[in-house]
């Protein structure tokens, strides 16, 4: 240090963005998420077949409602995984998985439409043994019957 000028201050370091810590333990968190995922896939499987009707479940091959439903409770359960994270709610992230549940919840609706449309014919009219009618003639009207 030179005499006659001034010591040099040390500007305080600038103030950074730190974002908190997540309140929720790592192995808690985990643990909720599975639970939510099994939960999720009795809401879902449940809730298609009432809104979509039994009949149309039925139609599909086990594989592409395995798919969906898996997808669905895949991506819900991610979407709520980004929500649980600490800062913003509304990241890419978030909000990269919420529409990745509304694309699911419309393959749904189409995949149930598709095989409303494409249902078999429902030929309850037909019968397999028609039905013959006999007719007896009118005895004549004498008096012996009386």
């Amino acid at each position: 240090m030179v005499e006659g000028q001034p010591a040099e201050v040390a500007a305080p370091p600038p103030p950074s963005e730190s974002v908190p810590q997540n309140p929720i333990a790592p192995h808690l968190l985990r643990l909720g998420l599975a639970i939510e995922f099994l939960l999720a896939l009795i809401a879902v499987t449940v809730s298609w077949e009432e809104i979509g009707g039994q009949g149309h479940l039925d139609l599909m091959p086990w594989y592409v409602k395995l798919a969906v439903i898996g997808g669905f409770c895949w991506a819900f359960v991610r979407f709520t995984a980004a929500l649980a994270r600490p800062g913003k709610w509304r990241t890419r992230r978030s909000l990269g998985w919420l529409c990745a549940v509304l694309a699911l919840v419309a393959a749904m609706g189409l995949i149930t439409y598709y095989y409303h449309l494409h249902e078999p014919p429902d030929d309850s009219d037909t019968d397999e043994n028609p039905s013959t009618s006999v007719s007896i003639p009118d005895r004549p009207a004498t008096g012996a019957h009386l």
